[in-house]
């Protein structure tokens, strides 16, 4: 077979078969699903995320007299610091040939009477992977992306994930396992720093959230199942001392990290074209017996204030399972201890 350079689909390179379809591949995007209820559009490649400022006073009492009043003191102000994201291209190609789109009664593997070829329609069925394929590179830019800024038209603008952008809520676990105390410090971090913790998820990759559920099975805390909904995704929720924390699974979330974040401050940005949207499929220019096609698309992460959000590095990534124990009480007053490993 002669080696196809366009990655075209064609009649041999991509043959049909009959029979149900099930997909191999991931195409869940918890995070930017949590977040997608309140996007924006934007008009420029970069926006801004946040301002930040401080109130002063509160660390001391004031000591002012009657006679000193009569003066008003120094006046002051609270200057104030803006951050920003960017927008970035999201782009891929797809091409069948016209061979291709004539040839779909024709299967391979098993030839059963009365098969047809399933997908039925080659480039609708393409068509759909590709804008999945694009949903999970923006689900892991979300959370991973490493900032540049775009400056120069031969140098992409590509966005701050949320993971990236934490710097002032970070708790280090130097090797060990996910557990009750690691998640209640990072909360309190977040609380300290004066943001507010009644909305947190946190989200990490399944090993984490078996050790988190092991460790308070273990000891007696609570995971309530399936006890919140945010844009239709059920999740369980953490009791702590300061507020209950939603927890998901996301395998995009790099292991040996956990993220802790406050959807209700978090959008993604797009940046639609005018007269065509965003995320749009269109034809490219015939070179040949073939339909070309792009799908194009330019979206940000608004991450809100960084430090509304928190994160838990240097987790070990093994599962270590717990020792449960009970307490047998005999008559008498003697007690004795079972341990066991599961």
């Amino acid at each position: 077979m002669a080696k196809n350079e366009a990655n075209v689909m064609t009649s041999h390179n991509l043959l049909n078969y009959s029979g149900m379809l099930f997909n191999k591949g991931n195409t869940k995007t918890p995070f930017s699903t949590l977040i997608g209820g309140k996007s924006r559009n934007t008009n420029h490649w970069v926006f801004a995320t946040s301002q930040s400022y401080a109130t002063g006073g509160g660390e001391s009492q004031p000591s002012i007299s009657e006679s000193a009043s009569l003066t008003a003191p120094n006046p002051e102000f609270v200057t104030r610091k803006q951050e920003s994201n960017v927008c970035q291209i999201f782009q891929r190609a797809l091409a069948i040939s016209y061979g291709k789109q004539s040839s779909m009664g024709q299967l391979s593997g098993l030839n059963i009477a009365g098969q047809e070829a399933n997908p039925a329609n080659e480039l609708d069925f393409q068509v759909a992977n590709t804008m999945a394929a694009i949903a999970n590179d923006i689900e892991f830019t979300f959370l991973n992306g490493t900032f540049q800024d775009g400056n120069y038209d031969d140098v992409a603008y590509k966005t701050r994930g949320i993971i990236t952008a934490i710097e002032s809520n970070i708790t280090a676990a130097e090797g060990a396992s996910l557990g009750y105390w690691l998640v209640a410090e990072l909360i309190k971090s977040i609380s300290d720093g004066f943001a507010p913790t009644d909305s947190l998820v946190l989200m990490c990759n399944s090993v984490h959230i078996m050790q988190l559920n092991a460790d308070a099975s273990a000891n007696g805390l609570t995971v309530i199942p399936a006890a919140r909904e945010i844009n239709g995704i059920k999740i369980d929720e953490l009791i702590t001392p300061f507020g209950n924390v939603g927890i998901a699974a996301n395998p995009r979330v790099p292991a040996g990290t956990v993220l802790v974040f406050n959807p209700t401050i978090c959008a993604p940005v797009y940046m639609p074209v005018p007269g065509k949207g965003n995320f749009f499929l269109e034809p490219l220019a015939k070179t040949g017996a073939a339909d070309k096609y792009q799908i194009y698309g330019q979206a940000g992460l608004d991450y809100g204030a960084e430090w509304y959000h928190g994160k838990i590095t240097g987790l070990s990534t093994d599962f270590a399972a717990p020792e449960y124990s009970k307490k047998v009480y005999v008559a008498g007053g003697t007690i004795t201890t079972e341990t066991t490993a599961e």
